[in-house]
């Protein structure tokens, strides 16, 4: 996990290699960016139904969602069905790990756009070949 100061330290260095586009290299750049974007806020919401793992599919963590979804699922299934307590357990250990996720949420989502704003520049360079 990187700290506050290096996310924005990257993105200052990534913001100075897009200033240096052509103005269509920048449209184009910036069309790629506002569909790869992500806003912490959304995932914050999506953070609320941590047993359904919608924040990581979000961020497009497939596996990390699908564990979730998986998990969240089956711990329903037991709370509604005769193993209240195991379900109980599980999301109780889910929440627990997914605190974190809740806590970090703007510096998990702040490297993601980075993550993206770097493809985003790599595209664009790349279609200029």
């Amino acid at each position: 996990m990187f700290s506050e100061k290096e996310l924005n330290l990257e993105e200052t260095e990534l913001r100075e290699q897009i200033s240096l586009l052509s103005q269509d290299e920048m449209a184009r750049y910036l069309a790629l960016e506002q569909s790869a974007f992500k806003r912490p806020g959304t995932y914050a919401a999506l953070n609320s139904l941590y047993f359904l793992g919608a924040h990581h599919f979000y961020l497009r963590r497939w596996l990390r969602g699908l564990i979730n979804l998986v998990l969240g699922v089956t711990a329903l299934t037991l709370v509604l069905g005769a193993a209240l307590l195991y379900g109980a357990v599980i999301l109780l250990a889910m929440a627990i790990v997914e605190i974190p996720q809740l806590l970090n949420y703007e510096h998990l989502v702040h490297a993601y756009n980075n993550r993206a704003m770097r493809q985003c520049l790599q595209r664009v360079r790349k279609s200029l070949r």
